[in-house]
């Protein structure tokens, strides 16, 4: 809680805008098939599971340290671009329509601001252009889609657990998407310093959700005496 107090303070403080820029999970939403300028999304969908980053490539810093935080968790899962998961990185800057494209091993980078806007919402990727400063507000994370294109987990922060992302690489191959009970605990307990769900982290979840459901079923047997 005392953790907790300065960050709630430094939130109420901001901006109402800056308080906009943020996830906002839509677990199980299912993503269009917007046309970017170099494809359709629906080409990589349908056969594997999907890594999204929101961005834009004028973000020289928090874009840029979120792509190299998942590339690096990606290595460590051991798991192959393009044959376990596409990675997609789409640019919600209309400049980038026109910029040269940034070249990165694995990844696919699409643009259109159009289509990219109607992306972000259905993800609940929340960001705003700041015409004073020339930049795009936004949160910092990923998303992993399923195959059939459906939501199916929240990674925010810059750094990741391999482990986890595995684990929901995995499980989006499988069609299955993150619980909204789930969603919750790990905005919780997610560390906005380290930006990382760590192995500690996801044992907690997995603790607190068996405590409840136990709860639950002991109110439920206490209603049938």
């Amino acid at each position: 809680m005392r953790r907790t107090l300065p960050i709630l303070l430094l939130a109420l403080a901001l901006p109402v805008h800056a308080r906009e820029v943020d996830f906002d999970p839509h677990p199980g939403a299912r993503v269009p098939d917007v046309a970017f300028r170099e494809a359709r999304l629906a080409e990589f969908l349908g056969t594997r599971p999907v890594v999204l980053v929101l961005g834009y490539e004028g973000c020289v810093n928090l874009c840029g340290t979120t792509l190299d935080g998942v590339s690096l968790a990606l290595r460590d899962t051991r798991l192959s671009a393009g044959r376990d998961y596409s990675a997609l990185f789409v640019s919600v800057d209309p400049r980038d329509e026109t910029a040269p494209r940034e070249q990165r091993a694995g990844w696919h980078f699409l643009t259109g601001a159009e289509p990219a806007a109607a992306l972000a919402k259905i993800v609940g990727f929340r960001y705003y252009y700041d015409a004073d400063s020339g930049q795009f507000a936004h949160p910092a994370g990923f998303v992993v889609l399923t195959p059939q294109g459906q939501v199916a987990r929240y990674f925010m922060g810059v750094r990741f657990d391999p482990q986890a992302l595995r684990r929901a690489i995995d499980e989006a191959a499988r069609g299955q998407t993150q619980g909204t009970f789930e969603r919750v605990l790990l905005l919780c307990f997610h560390d906005p310093v380290g930006g990382k769900h760590t192995q500690a982290v996801l044992n907690g979840i997995r603790i607190a959700m068996l405590t409840l459901l136990a709860l639950a079923g002991f109110l439920a047997w206490r209603k049938l005496r």
